[in-house]
């Protein structure tokens, strides 16, 4: 991981995603704390994520991110959902999306990481979207 860079903007955060993470492989979660001048500190992944969000779970991955913050001095988070699969978001993806969005996580962007790459996710117009 390229520790100068900024992930300061959309573009940087997709550039620089898609270089670590470059295609689905499995389903997990990986965390990119960013620290006050926007460089990733770590990649963190999460192998357990059930599928369907509940509000524990939610609740669960928000205080999970207020603590990454804490412990590496992180200013924000990028969260990307990583799956096989196609660009399209599925259902249960954006109810976590949403759902994290509406908590009060530190949550800079939200990404997926498909079979053809990486985009970003738009909390609010992927969940009316995929409704």
């Amino acid at each position: 991981m390229d520790r100068d860079t900024p992930w300061d903007t959309d573009r940087a955060v997709l550039d620089a995603a898609g270089t670590l993470l470059e295609s689905a492989l499995r389903r997990q979660t990986w965390l990119f704390p960013l620290d006050d001048e926007h460089r990733a500190l770590a990649a963190v992944a999460i192998d357990e994520m059930p599928v369907d969000p509940d509000p524990e779970d939610v609740a669960r991955l928000s205080r999970m991110l207020g603590q990454l913050v804490d412990e590496t001095g992180a200013t924000a988070v990028v969260v990307a959902w990583e799956r096989p699969g196609g660009a399209e978001l599925r259902m249960q993806e954006a109810d976590w999306v949403a759902a994290l969005a509406s908590t009060d996580a530190p949550v800079r962007a939200q990404l997926l990481v498909h079979d053809e790459g990486v985009r970003l996710l738009d909390p609010a117009f992927e969940a009316l979207v995929v409704r």
